[in-house]
């Protein structure tokens, strides 16, 4: 498929490990849009609080929702949500986007949660992939350790 287009096409959803890397590198693609297996490196520039959230957190902890956009007043296109980490604030506005549109009070309350680091309220957005979190650790590590593992199972599996 990749084959089709003459643009070089980058990976993106789901690499955090050298096992993704290479999975994409393998299917052609030219390079690997990282996301959630940098959020808890200090370069993230998170909250400790959130970095605590992300590294507790679970696959299934992440949802896929338009709440904290609409919310926000963000006017995405239908069909972008957002993943991020499930919380209070989701559970109640789940399915009342429409509701939640009109309603200055919760948008307020999102944006003092903010300021004020309340998770419960305020969002943190990440992928699946958060359940592969372990540690924090600085992105260059991160990295380095995926380049490695990634170069590692592309040559045994070009030997075979």
């Amino acid at each position: 498929m990749l084959d089709l287009v003459e643009a070089p096409v980058l990976a993106a959803g789901g690499v955090a490990s050298g096992r993704g890397l290479a999975a994409a590198l393998a299917a052609g693609a030219a390079g690997a849009w990282v996301g959630t297996a940098l959020l808890a490196s200090p370069e993230a520039a998170l909250a400790p609080r959130a970095v605590e959230r992300l590294l507790a957190a679970g696959e299934g902890d992440t949802v896929v929702t338009t709440v904290f956009d609409v919310a926000q007043g963000l006017a995405w296109p239908e069909g972008y949500p957002g993943r991020a980490l499930a919380n209070d604030f989701w559970r109640r506005w789940r399915g009342h986007e429409d509701e939640l549109a009109g309603d200055p009070d919760a948008r307020r309350a999102l944006e003092d949660a903010r300021r004020d680091g309340d998770l419960d309220v305020a969002y943190v957005y990440a992928g699946q992939a958060v359940g592969a979190l372990r540690r924090a650790r600085p992105a260059r590590e991160v990295v380095a350790e995926m380049a490695a593992e990634a170069e590692r199972l592309l040559a045994r599996w070009s030997a075979r």
